[in-house]
């Protein structure tokens, strides 16, 4: 829209009065009058006392009531009061009557390098300058550490720390480099890269933070430390001990070595020691058992060879005494038949004392010397 000219003002003054003056009437006639006038300054007012003497705390946070100005009946004693307001709508009294509102969930403190200063707040944390912590051996140290807390008990907070932010920079922030130096202060430099050791110190850190805190309304969830940051002249320090130590290690680990090694030579020399003896006690057990078994055979084969032998004897003697019995001389003869039955030719004596008559049995078996001597009656 244009503005109008100088000369136009005056005239455009009159109309816009003169619009006005028409409205006058207008809202007159639409204004209620009697009941419905008294509705709308009924509603009107509840709407006023919601608004001004109620207040809504969120799902997330509770609450405490501090009441400045007491008002019999209806405020109470002036100060903190011990009741803890959940989530929903509460009544207070304007001007005499606040709730001090805290969280519930989880809030965390970090202390970061490069945050000069601190004082960094965002809805869940609150950034503050990282620790300076001097280990057990000298040198000093920049951590990173992230509290992670909450309020258990809102009128011991509001009673130890204050209210608003205050009691977290008291409760907190105050105490956490004090806690971190008892602790992480016991470290050597490198042991803050051994997970083990610097998760229990975390633990222990943790635990004194809360024998402080929990009864003054806080509890301390976990304390989370990070990025160690040393100074170049410092870490060169450390890299030369951990060598110094891991040399000293690796020696002590070979000295080990080597007197294992010790051991497993003695003791293969005692296996080997126990081994020639069971085999040589084992070749002598067989060369005994060997010698048993020989001499057992060799007493058999003789004891059997001496029943053959006895058998032979007693055979030849039975032959004998078969050849000195009733008809033994035509046995005899049958036998010297058999002798003579290869023979050719022959000459004997014929007569004569000594004469060869193979007819007179007799004289044969005496010039034999076969004849069997005559028993005496």
């Amino acid at each position: 829209m244009k503005s109008p000219p100088f000369g136009d003002f005056p005239a455009a003054a009159g109309r816009a009065a003169a619009r006005t003056a028409s409205l006058g009437p207008l809202l007159r006639k639409l204004a209620p009058t009697g009941l419905p006038l008294l509705v709308v300054m009924l509603f009107l007012l509840l709407a006023l006392l919601y608004s001004t003497c109620t207040q809504y705390i969120p799902p997330d946070e509770f609450a405490v009531k501090q009441v400045d100005v007491p008002i019999p009946l209806l405020t109470g004693a002036a100060g903190i009061h011990t009741n803890v307001y959940q989530t929903g709508i509460h009544w207070l009294v304007p001007g005499c009557e606040k709730f001090l509102r805290f969280p519930k969930n989880v809030r965390t403190v970090t202390l970061k390098t490069g945050e000069a200063g601190g004082g960094g707040v965002e809805q869940f944390a609150r950034i503050e300058e990282a620790a300076h912590i001097q280990t057990s051996d000298g040198f000093f140290i920049n951590l990173d550490v992230s509290i992670l807390y909450r309020v258990s008990d809102p009128f011991l907070v509001v009673r130890e720390f204050g209210a608003g932010t205050i009691y977290e920079q008291n409760g907190i922030v105050f105490q956490a480099e004090t806690f971190l130096k008892a602790t992480m202060g016991t470290l050597k430099p490198e042991d803050f890269f051994n997970a083990k050791e610097r998760v229990a110190k975390q633990e222990e850190t943790r635990d004194r933070f809360n024998e402080f805190v929990e009864p003054r309304g806080l509890h301390v969830d976990h304390v989370l430390i990070r990025y160690p940051k040393y100074h170049e002249a410092v870490q060169a320090r450390i890299e030369a001990r951990n060598i110094q130590e891991q040399t000293k290690q690796k020696n002590m680990e070979e000295a080990k070595l080597a007197q294992a090694l010790g051991a497993l030579s003695e003791v293969e020399k005692q296996g080997e020691a126990s081994l020639t003896i069971k085999l040589m006690e084992g070749s002598n057990y067989v060369t005994r058992m060997s010698a048993q078994m020989d001499s057992y055979r060799r007493k058999r084969v003789s004891e059997g060879n001496r029943v053959i032998a006895l058998a032979e004897a007693e055979k030849q003697h039975m032959v004998n005494e078969s050849y000195q019995g009733a008809g033994s001389e035509r046995l005899v003869g049958l036998e010297w038949a058999k002798v003579l039955s290869g023979l050719e030719t022959i000459v004997l004596e014929s007569g004569g004392p000594n004469g060869f008559n193979p007819l007179n049995l007799d004289a044969l078996l005496k010039q034999l010397k076969l004849d069997k001597p005559q028993e005496k009656k």
